[in-house]
């Protein structure tokens, strides 16, 4: 190989003497004989450039390796970015700091609650009440009997969710 196919004397060596990591690359790819004289023995007795140089072919293997089974799989196809880890504890956090913001307006909310309950149960009631006065007068018979029961029962429980998703925001003006 002549000199021009070389790479240059400051792409191999460091000010300090050891090669760089263009030329440890090249020695982990196969490439030799782009170092110039003395390189491949320099990275055979240097502790520090042997460690590097078995550390980039280990990344060389791995590269190749990936290519070989991308190009199992069907060539040049795009592959997903590999996704960074949950970050659990930040979320606990958030979640334990959301629910003390939330506490005050959970306890204040709470205090109606007796009463939402015995509304309903009012309601519940009435429904009742109603149900027997129409069924006993035969005003309804065979199957239409069921139609006001379900209708009634739709109705309690659309209120009560009502009731209990809007809670106190509702006033007897009709505004939030």
């Amino acid at each position: 190989m002549q000199d021009d196919d070389r790479l240059a004397p400051d792409l191999v060596w460091q000010s300090n003497g050891h090669l760089t990591e263009i030329a440890l690359c090249a020695l982990g790819d196969g490439e030799g004989a782009l170092l110039p004289e003395g390189a491949l023995e320099h990275a055979a007795r240097c502790q520090s450039c042997s460690s590097e140089l078995g550390q980039a072919a280990l990344l060389s293997l791995r590269a190749g390796e990936l290519l070989r089974a991308q190009a199992a799989h069907g060539g040049a196809r795009e592959t997903a970015a590999p996704r960074a880890p949950l970050p659990v504890p930040a979320l606990a956090f958030a979640l334990a700091i959301s629910a003390l913001g939330a506490a005050p307006s959970l306890v204040a909310g709470a205090g109606g609650l007796r009463e939402s309950w015995a509304g309903l149960w009012h309601a519940c009631s009435v429904v009742v009440r109603v149900g027997c006065a129409v069924a006993g007068s035969g005003a309804l018979s065979g199957w239409l009997t069921a139609l006001p029961w379900l209708s009634a029962a739709l109705l309690v429980l659309v209120g009560a969710y009502v009731a209990w998703t809007r809670g106190k925001q509702l006033s007897l003006n009709g505004g939030i």
